[in-house]
């Protein structure tokens, strides 16, 4: 999971700074290139998004670890 959101944000940054370019030097295809970059700010935002999830679901878990030590320790 992490490597495909690794991907996202990285396909996903690189269609934004391609579609960025395109506006800056008034492409013929600049259309196109715009959806690209809006898809790409999508990829990111979901990589995030995944990272996020990832993270919280790591602080529960060893929140939920620590909680069945304490319930040891007390019996």
């Amino acid at each position: 999971m992490k490597r495909i959101a690794l991907a996202f944000a990285t396909i996903g940054t690189l269609f934004a700074i391609l579609a960025q370019y395109a506006l800056t030097n008034d492409w013929a295809w600049f259309r196109l290139f715009h959806t690209l970059g809006f898809i790409g700010y999508i990829l990111i935002i979901s990589a995030v998004a995944s990272f996020s999830l990832l993270f919280i679901h790591q602080l529960s878990r060893e929140e939920k670890v620590k909680m069945r030590t304490r319930s040891m320790d007390a019996q």
